[in-house]
């Protein structure tokens, strides 16, 4: 099946400039000038693969100048994984041709772009194929930048609770798929109502922000999650860490959070921040749910907090 390529809207086209050669005959050289009269990065290519040429845009797209590309076989600029699907002669791709594909572009330069890439196939004595490119690169930065607010706490910069609840699910199922260990740790705030209540609300979001690097200063490794899950409470996902490791890691925590009326909280020499913290760990099926282990870390922060705050204590 013969595909037909899309016409031209009028308010693309621009004065047309030329990389030809005498030697390119008329009907490329048509092709050629109408490619040039598009803001659309297009490329001119052979049934054999071979360029026939690259408009501004292209070129531009591509990291060099327009020239540079002709004689090329324009799958070269593919990265490899996508090279392979079209390196036979465009003749053969016919039943491939497409409207759009995400690939990887290898730029002049070096650099990896994402595109959208289409093949349009133009028929006549002598075929060719119109290759179109859309630099994805803005697009997939906005989805990036949509996702990362999504799932991020404003005030502390640490996961929210949504993303929270999807790592820990995500988490938990892998460790009891391998059968290694999984713990949470919740950490609470001592007395922050009244923190707040002697030193404002804006002090209150600082000592937030602050206990927030902390905790993502203690991390253990980057298959970790550091989390707000509320208010003033805040949890760490530890996969592969049973209960004694993440006591190790509860005490950095409680030890780099009793320094910050020191280091950027400013307070007071007899006034300190400190945090009560409840553990609690799967392994071997103590618990039947990721949400089952959460609710026992709760019940052992209670605990801590009912004893007299400013400890750890680990789910029994």
């Amino acid at each position: 099946m013969q595909l037909i390529p899309p016409a031209i809207p009028m308010d693309t086209l621009h004065s047309p400039t030329s990389v030809l050669v005498d030697t390119v005959p008329a009907s490329q050289r048509q092709l050629l000038d109408m490619i040039h009269c598009v803001n659309q990065p297009l490329v001119l290519a052979s049934d054999a693969g071979k360029v026939m040429g690259v408009n501004a845009a292209a070129a531009e797209l591509l990291g060099d100048n327009a020239e540079t590309f002709v004689g090329e076989h324009w799958s070269s600029w593919l990265a490899s994984p996508f090279q392979g699907d079209y390196l036979s002669s465009l003749t053969s791709l016919v039943s491939q041709a497409h409207s759009g594909r995400e690939v990887q572009l290898q730029r002049a330069d070096g650099l990896l772009l994402s595109v959208n890439l289409s093949l349009s196939y133009l028929p006549g004595s002598v075929p060719h194929y119109l290759i179109g490119l859309e630099d994805l690169s803005r697009h997939k930065a906005e989805i990036q930048r949509l996702q990362m607010l999504a799932s991020t706490d404003c005030l502390t910069g640490l996961a929210n609770r949504r993303y929270l609840n999807e790592t820990l699910q995500q988490k938990w199922h892998g460790c009891v798929a391998h059968q290694t260990p999984i713990s949470v740790l919740i950490v609470d705030i001592d007395y922050f109502k009244q923190f707040n209540d002697q030193h404002g609300h804006i002090k209150g979001d600082e000592c937030l922000k602050a206990i927030a690097g902390v905790l993502t200063a203690v991390l253990p490794s980057t298959q970790c999650l550091a989390a707000r899950l509320g208010g003033e409470e805040f949890v760490l996902v530890l996969p592969g860490f049973n209960a004694a490791m993440a006591h190790l890691v509860a005490k950095e925590v409680s030890e780099g959070i009793e320094a910050l009326h020191q280091q950027l909280l400013c307070l007071p020499a007899n006034e300190k921040v400190t945090v009560s913290q409840g553990i609690a760990c799967e392994f071997n099926g103590q618990f039947r749910t990721p949400e089952a282990m959460l609710q026992a870390a709760d019940t052992a922060l209670y605990r801590a907090k009912r004893d007299g705050r400013n400890r750890i204590v680990v789910s029994e």
